[in-house]
């Protein structure tokens, strides 16, 4: 059953709270936020488990009084999702920043960040929480299946305050640096530094780390501040200056100046190597060029790098009468000058895995959606159940395995593509809705002046299946 082994994995969290009644208060809570239906709130997760008429209180205090570390969650989330990780090769990562929307001023930590969604012509602002998140890659296309990821890191990363236009020069000159110490690339490189630490504490300091990273990552405050054992690789600009190493016995550092990307692409000189990845559900093959051991000035300084340059996939829009269309060319730098080529390129193509994870986080459990604004609870709340929603994908995992099975019920009518073999979120949901219909509630109803409720009336009946 999948509650049964949802249970187990959350029990590796006991150790990071103080007290059994605490840990048991925060599960159930989580677990009740993963099956409600509606805004995500915390009083919707209490309506589903059947407690409206409890003492609501504690269950409120759990995240904003009791001592405990949401980081802790997360160290459990990664020793669960290792087991998925093959013996060899790089422990994958993948690092992005994500927003949710808020209107609470109440909310210290909210401030006005870009909409991702505005357009490209004008730049629009948004109210909300801004998150630095970093995913474990599960590599299950090895097995045939396509990859997943599963949050490791979850961290709030609020912008500076501006202060006032008629503020001192000393007001103004503390803003800047904290403007400096709260950037997203310096919050990105506190998380690869913590994921470096955590797993040389359970046993993989032999392991390289590579994190996969876009654009606004790939930059001189990420590259010339890596850890140690940990690679980069992202995506750059096609007119990025590079260069060649200067010949040794001298002072200089930078030999003669490389062509752009772009025109790298465009030479003839330079042939294309060909490789498969697994992406979209099948091995594909890939064209690419490689140019090693150059320098770029005004990114990583000394550092070495190498340039892998990617070349537009034809695709077919689905339908009857589609063109085929091109994708844009992809330029990706990394530290790694060893590994093969399409090894980083299949970790690259894996990233995407973040983006759906954005998805499902958001659109799918509500991410943001909790009506909390003390500090200490919009800090652990929002990343508690995203460890949450990353055990239940772990659970399903063990449970099911990465296809859909026939322990699922039949699909819908109306879902027509065959060829689907991932459980989506709304399934995995389903099911742990109909486990705990057959389990009954998590808690008992202590306190409450009323006779218990069954639990099957917390449950929605057009969101779940009917519970065999």
């Amino acid at each position: 059953m999948l509650l049964d082994r949802l249970l187990v994995l959350m029990a590796l969290w006991r150790g990071a709270f103080a007290r059994v009644r605490s840990f048991e208060r925060a599960t159930s809570v989580l677990i009740g936020l993963l099956c409600a239906s509606g805004r995500r709130t915390v009083s919707a997760a209490l309506c589903f488990e059947g407690r409206a008429h409890c003492e609501w209180s504690a269950d409120y205090r759990v995240f904003n009084r009791a001592p405990w570390d949401h980081r802790d969650l997360f160290a459990g989330v990664l020793s669960a999702g290792l087991r998925y990780v093959p013996d060899d090769g790089w422990i994958v990562m993948h690092l992005d920043d994500t927003s949710v929307k808020k209107s609470s001023r109440v909310i210290t930590q909210a401030g006005w960040i870009r909409d991702p969604l505005s357009p490209p012509f004008h730049v629009n602002l948004r109210h909300g929480l801004r998150f630095v998140h970093a995913a474990l890659n599960l590599p299950l296309h090895r097995e045939g299946h396509s990859a997943r990821a599963v949050s490791v890191a979850f961290e709030l990363a609020p912008p500076a305050k501006k202060p006032r236009r008629n503020a001192s020069t000393e007001a103004w000159e503390a803003y800047r640096k904290q403007q400096k110490a709260l950037k997203l690339t310096t919050r990105g490189v506190e998380v690869m530094r913590d994921q470096r630490v955590r797993l040389d504490a359970l046993g993989f300091g032999d392991r390289q780390l590579l994190f996969v990273v876009d654009g606004s990552y790939t930059n001189r405050v990420v590259f010339c501040d890596l850890p140690e054992r940990v690679d980069i690789i992202g995506r750059t600009r096609k007119d990025i200056a590079l260069y060649e190493p200067a010949a040794p016995g001298g002072r200089r550092v930078y030999g003669e100046r490389l062509p752009t990307p772009e025109q790298m692409r465009k030479e003839e000189s330079r042939p294309y190597k060909t490789t498969h990845c697994h992406y979209g559900g099948d091995l594909r093959k890939v064209r690419y060029k490689e140019v090693s051991n150059i320098l770029w000035k005004g990114g990583a300084r000394r550092r070495r790098l190498r340039l892998l340059i990617i070349a537009p996939t034809p695709y077919r829009a689905p339908g009857p009468g589609r063109r085929v269309a091109y994708r844009d060319p992809a330029y990706l730098l990394t530290t790694d000058l060893v590994a093969p080529a399409k090894d980083l390129i299949q970790a690259y193509l894996d990233r995407w895995q973040i983006e759906v994870l954005h998805r499902d986080l958001k659109t799918g459990i509500g991410v943001g959606q909790q009506q909390v604004w003390s500090n200490e609870a919009v800090t652990r709340l929002h990343s508690a159940l995203v460890a949450a929603y990353s055990m239940l994908t772990i659970a399903t995992l063990d449970t099911y395995g990465p296809e859909r099975t026939a322990a699922f019920p039949p699909p819908p009518a109306w879902r027509t593509n065959t060829k689907t073999r991932r459980a989506s979120q709304h399934d995995i949901i389903t099911m742990l809705r109909n486990d705990l219909a057959r389990y009954g509630p998590l808690r008992t109803q202590e306190g409450s002046e009323t006779p218990p409720l069954p639990s099957q009336w917390a449950l929605p009946p057009r969101e779940t299946y009917a519970a065999a």
